[in-house]
């Protein structure tokens, strides 16, 4: 740790409790060597520790920094001091670590430690000891993991002792006033600092090791703690907002970005608080709701464009729904999901859309103008001959077998058909509400009042017929209806030339066949070679002539 290796401590080459005056001759003397460019002699400073580069400016620095208790006491619980027990334990440790006999350094002050009990003779050994474990010097015999949970273990051991009364006495002068609380808040809150700079374990890991202690400033710090992350999480979201709603073309880098750097501190506030604690969930779904608005905002940016963004918009609704705890977040999850699933799937679509672009928006168009034209026979013809040479540009381009040209082709023609049969059924009412309306009139009680006559619910628009004896009129008549069946079946014919879905197909045949029938019995003289009415007269001369003209070449 940092805090250690450059610990004012060290850098002046003394150890805790070191009078004033102590302090003084030590900088006097550093100064001389510094001067004189030579390597100061053998003090505290541990170079086994590891390197420590001296000058007269970072000197004054650390010796600044051991003036104020308040900096005495945080450079205290970093560095060691000697306990001056009747056995000269620690005497003997310091003087392993300036030799670099580790070894006999552990031999030393853990087995002081072993015991878990904590007393006079040895509780320099529990500060001592923890101290070298969060030295890192030791990283080579085990994992950075287990070093600080043994260097945090044995110094908040020590710093929930009674002794460390007399620590605080020795390293500040008085007055001052500290409690266990207070020196065990700080200690944690530099390592934390520690660990978060460093990188060396995750800060999840020194929470679990927290976790696993008891002293008796663990809550507070654990309440301290969990707030920051919230503070920070809430701080995130609103610049999160604030981007996506600015430049929302980027709204998918900001969702990634916040789900990364919250991803720990998540973690963390689960690790302390658990799943359920109102505090969780709160921020949980918080951070999940603001990372599926950056999914719903970049998905409504590009969905009409050919930018293909379903596969990042789905990635951070399965992002969102990692965090999310609460029914409101998770259900509005699930409301968006399937729409950017299908959006995915339907990329194919898309692509092939795009070939046809300029096809498609062509009848696209006619389509849109058709729904409003009246229904008439010629309206339907033109509209599906207009179309048609896009439909075989489409059909050439994608094939005749693709699906979404078979879509198209089906709604022109099913379009078409549709204002074919609308006006051949109006043709057949206003005929029949004629003959109707004659039959009426030669009926001896015409122009009697009818008073219990229902007029919406008999004979259509036959009513208005009766109730103004409408004369004879063209388009009533049997022969504009025969025209109307004529130009229906030339105009039906020739959407048979158009590509259709199998159940357009049914569709087409059944109304077409409706249409055959009707116009047999309309017109008697008419017989049908393949889909072409003749002239039954016509199919008789044309018949006799080829009989004769069999004959005559017979002989």
């Amino acid at each position: 740790m940092q805090i250690i290796q450059n610990n004012p401590y060290r850098t002046v080459g003394l150890l805790v409790g070191a009078t004033a005056a102590e302090q003084r001759r030590q900088l006097t003397r550093l100064q001389r060597f510094l001067e004189a460019e030579i390597e100061p002699e053998d003090d505290f400073s541990f170079p086994t520790l590891g390197h420590l580069h001296r000058t007269l400016d970072s000197v004054n620095e650390a010796s600044s920094k051991l003036n104020l208790n308040s900096d005495k006491m945080n450079a205290a619980l970093f560095w060691f001091y000697d306990g001056k027990t009747t056995l000269n334990t620690d005497e003997d440790a310091f003087n392993a670590i300036k030799e670099g006999d580790f070894d006999q350094v552990l031999s030393i002050w853990s087995k002081l430690t072993s015991s878990g009990e904590i007393s006079q003779l040895n509780a320099s050994a529990f500060s001592n000891l923890g101290t070298l474990y969060l030295s890192g010097i030791l990283a080579g015999t085990n994992t950075n993991k287990v070093l600080l949970e043994q260097g945090i273990s044995l110094k908040l051991k020590f710093l929930e002792s009674d002794f460390i009364t007399e620590f605080i006495a020795l390293a500040t002068e008085k007055p001052f006033k500290t409690t266990k609380n207070e020196l065990q808040l700080l200690f944690l809150n530099q390592v934390q600092c520690e660990i978060e700079q460093s990188n060396s374990i995750s800060i999840n890991k020194f929470l679990e090791i927290v976790l696993r202690l008891d002293f008796s400033a663990k809550v507070d710090f654990l309440t301290e703690y969990v707030q920051k992350p919230i503070v920070q999480i809430e701080k995130l979201i609103i610049e999160t907002r604030k981007s996506q709603e600015s430049n929302p073309a980027s709204a998918g880098d900001f969702g990634k970005k916040l789900f990364e750097s919250t991803k720990n501190l998540i973690s963390s506030i689960i690790l302390i608080l658990g799943k359920t604690d109102i505090r969780t969930v709160t921020i949980s779904d918080k951070l999940a709701n603001e990372i599926l608005q950056c999914s719903i905002t970049l998905f409504n940016h590009f969905h009409n464009s050919t930018t293909e963004i379903g596969e990042i918009a789905l990635d951070l609704n399965k992002k969102a729904n990692s965090i999310a705890l609460g029914g409101i977040v998770k259900e509005r999850i699930n409301e968006s999901t399937p729409v950017v699933e299908k959006y995915i799937k339907d990329r194919p679509l898309r692509e092939r859309q795009s070939i046809v672009s300029d096809d498609l928006k062509y009848i696209t168009g006619k389509l849109e103008m058709f729904q409003s034209l009246d229904d008439t026979i010629n309206n339907s013809l033109n509209f599906a001959k207009s179309c048609k040479p896009y439909l075989d540009n489409i059909k050439l381009k994608l094939g005749q077998n693709d699906e979404l040209y078979l879509t198209i082709s089906t709604a022109v023609a099913s379009n078409a058909q549709g204002m074919i049969v609308s006006t051949v059924n109006d043709a057949m009412e206003k005929r029949n509400n004629y003959v109707k309306y004659l039959n009426y009139k030669n009926n001896p009680l015409y122009g009697m009042s009818l008073p219990n006559y229902n007029k919406k619910s008999l004979f259509g628009g036959f009513n208005s017929l009766i109730e103004n004896k409408v004369p004879y009129a063209p388009e009533y008549s049997l022969e504009a209806l025969k025209k109307v069946i004529s130009e229906a079946w030339k105009a039906t014919v020739s959407l048979g030339y158009f590509d259709m879905s199998s159940k357009q197909l049914q569709n087409y045949n059944k109304n077409k066949s409706t249409l055959l029938e009707l116009y047999k019995k309309l017109f008697d003289d008419i017989l049908f070679i393949g889909n072409t009415p003749v002239k039954k007269w016509i199919f008789w001369v044309v018949g006799i002539g080829l009989f004769l003209l069999i004959l005559a070449t017979c002989e």
